[in-house]
């Protein structure tokens, strides 16, 4: 293990990057879960009755949400 604590760069470092490897690990993540949302909204022939389960109606806009909700994350990570 190193002793040298690891040099964050500075706010006011114009060379500095945004964004760490994490951040771009959630943006990954964030983007996997709202292609595998609108995935699922995709029922091809079928029509979505509310009185029936159906991953299109009640699964999809939770994983949409939190794909969302992933890349706010990565974004306003620090």
């Amino acid at each position: 293990m190193s002793t040298k604590a690891q040099k964050r760069p500075s706010l006011n470092d114009p060379s500095a990057m945004p964004f760490t490897r994490g951040n771009y690990l959630w943006l990954g993540i964030g983007v996997a879960l709202l292609m595998l949302g609108y995935i699922l909204l995709l029922q091809p022939g079928h029509f979505v009755d509310s009185k029936a389960f159906s991953l299109a109606l009640y699964v999809a806009p939770w994983v949409i949400l939190g794909g969302f909700g992933s890349l706010i994350y990565a974004i306003l990570r620090r």
